[in-house]
């Protein structure tokens, strides 16, 4: 039985090292017996690496959808800010200090629970219209278009970082790239001084579905609105 199976190898294995030297670039690496076996090794631990690899980037790939599944499907309010994501440490990497030796030890979360984390907003595409108070009629022949960039420095000093920048950040950005056109000189200079244009009251902006996001929803990250990296989204300023 065991001569049997020594011999099935060697069968099998003759003709894999066989096939190889018929390969252009491994050829110089199968004329010695010993090289030919550590490369046919070689060979079969990668492919085994890459397969499993592509397994786990699949199956990892399944649960981040199925977190932005969850989101997509959730009501745009406060209820938020209690996402289980920010708020279970199971989710989270976090320090823990060894009080005898004096060292701090990172403990990373599981590998489900990073890769079913939404990933943060890096940058966004923004169709900006014009449009009256007082009939909604758009003041502009063509939208604005801005893109926003999201840095580091935005998001640092969240309890959350890797979610990124809150929609106060957007809303802030879009306010004041707005002011520093002609276009808003232009279209207030009749207004007089009793006219404010305010961030929370004159710019309204719309997730790539389209949905309305109110002030009230400012403190919640962008990932949690149903955006992501590169989405083009609307806006209105309201004048």
């Amino acid at each position: 039985m065991k001569n049997s199976l020594i011999n099935g190898y060697l069968h099998y294995e003759s003709k894999a090292m066989d096939i190889l030297s018929r390969i252009g670039f491994l050829e110089e690496y199968m004329n010695d017996p010993i090289s030919a076996r550590i490369t046919l090794f070689l060979i079969a631990v990668g492919t085994l690496a890459f397969i499993n690899e592509l397994y786990i980037t699949i199956e990892m790939s399944f649960l981040q959808k199925e977190t932005y599944r969850e989101l997509n499907k959730s009501k745009l309010d406060e209820s938020l800010k209690s996402h289980r994501m920010l708020l279970d440490d199971d989710f989270h990497s976090r320090e823990i200090l060894d009080e005898k030796s004096g060292i701090v030890i990172e403990e990373f979360e599981a590998r489900e629970k990073f890769f079913a984390k939404p990933v943060h907003v890096a940058h966004l595409y923004v169709e900006c219209d014009v449009i009256r108070h007082d009939n909604d009629s758009s003041l502009l022949s063509k939208p604005l278009k801005f893109h926003i960039e999201f840095s580091p420095e935005e998001y640092e000093h969240e309890k959350r970082p890797e979610f990124g920048c809150k929609l106060s950040v957007l809303r802030r950005k879009l306010y004041h790239f707005f002011k520093e056109t002609n276009i808003y000189n232009d279209l207030v200079e009749d207004k007089g001084d009793d006219f404010q244009f305010t961030v929370s009251n004159n710019v309204t902006i719309y997730n790539r579905r389209g949905e309305p996001l109110p002030a009230s929803v400012d403190s919640i990250q962008l990932c949690f609105l149903k955006i992501e990296t590169g989405d083009t989204i609307k806006c209105k300023f309201v004048i």
